[in-house]
């Protein structure tokens, strides 16, 4: 499979850019501890050249993000280069400072659309978004969208809070005018790790995936439901999970460093914003061009230069090692940091082998 994407080329072709690391909220499932400002996030100057850099390299679709990236007074700016490169440009935000200029100004430099990250009803969204008042605002931001016919899309983390009530937010969101929704799991690492009652163990994911598999057949008519690259993998439901809800196909492997980049807001450049680790820097753009760092020898190992030696636990010896090389990369550094190993235990086929194992024993 990598030789595959070898032949074809490593390109940037989608990815997510932190604009900057300020936020006006403290979520406590906040994977990169957001609040202030980076000390040394990039001048305009400096996006502007990495957006011309970026869609020269191959990038075709850019999601902006933070922090809460409305926060960046130059967003627009950077958002109409992207667009004048030919990149497709969106937006993820906490919706608590969108309103009509927000719109028009999205509209007018041609964000494709506005993301909103919702985690329940108002009880729970306001709980995990350690702000009241917090789910009210984003559902004016989504009823904003929706009146001047923007459809805009929700993200949500799936955690403890909120695992059980997911046919609930279908319905909710269905009812507001939502068309698109990315669910995903919540990742124990920043200030989800230091709240250990909202992470969900790896047997419940014998409940979520099939509730998100069904979901995503009950409404696929109204609501597009895609489950992130964390989900999974290798059993019935991958077909239906990566199949977008329509036609079948496996997970083909974390595509961070190969696909797939993420920017930071003082120009780190990773694999996959996600990665919230020094391990993970591949270099900066103030002291290296984005081209140097994307395609220096050695660089994005853990996914270019993959090796099965290169994972522990169940995921060494798991029949489709080579495939599926511990899926989401991230979740897996987590999982087997202290060995040293990649170990993903957010795998659905893993859980339901090792019961199997239990049962015999």
């Amino acid at each position: 499979m990598l030789e595959m994407f070898r032949k074809r080329g490593f390109r940037p072709y989608s990815g997510v850019w932190e604009l900057t690391l300020r936020c006006n909220m403290n979520c406590l499932h906040c994977g990169s501890r957001a609040g202030r400002a980076r000390g040394d996030e990039l001048t305009i100057d400096e996006l502007l050249r990495l957006a011309d850099d970026l869609a020269e390299l191959g990038g075709r679709y850019i999601t902006l993000s933070g922090g809460e990236p409305l926060l960046r007074r130059e967003w627009p700016v950077l958002a109409r280069r992207l667009v004048q490169n030919g990149v497709t440009t969106n937006m993820i935000s906490n919706g608590f400072i969108f309103h009509e200029q927000q719109l028009a100004m999205a509209r007018e430099v041609g964000l494709r659309n506005m993301a909103f990250s919702v985690d329940g009803d108002e009880e729970i969204h306001d709980h995990i978004r350690n702000k009241p008042g917090s789910f009210k605002r984003v559902m004016e931001a989504i009823d904003l969208c929706v009146g001047v016919d923007y459809p805009p899309s929700v993200v949500t983390h799936i955690t403890n809070a909120n695992m059980h009530k997911l046919e609930d937010m279908a319905r909710m969101l269905i009812d507001r005018g939502v068309r698109r929704w990315q669910v995903q799991t919540g990742f124990e690492a920043g200030n989800l790790s230091d709240h250990p009652e909202l992470i969900l163990e790896a047997a419940t994911l014998e409940t979520v995936v099939p509730e998100v598999v069904r979901l995503m057949q009950a409404y696929r008519s109204r609501l597009h439901i895609e489950a992130a690259d964390d989900m999974g993998y290798f059993t019935e439901e991958d077909e239906v999970l990566r199949g977008r809800g329509e036609a079948s196909q496996y997970w083909l492997g974390c595509q961070a460093g190969i696909n797939v980049i993420g920017i930071e807001a003082n120009g780190n450049i990773k694999g996959c914003l996600s990665m919230q680790s020094p391990d993970f820097v591949e270099g900066n753009v103030r002291t290296e061009s984005l081209r140097e760092i994307w395609f220096k020898e050695g660089n994005f190992a853990y996914t270019r230069n993959f090796k099965v030696d290169n994972l522990g636990g169940f995921c060494r010896d798991c029949a489709f090692n080579e495939f599926c090389r511990g899926g989401c990369s991230w979740n897996a550094y987590l999982h087997g940091k202290g060995t040293g190993k990649f170990a993903n235990r957010y795998c659905l086929y893993q859980v339901r082998e090792l019961a199997k194992r239990d049962s015999k024993t």
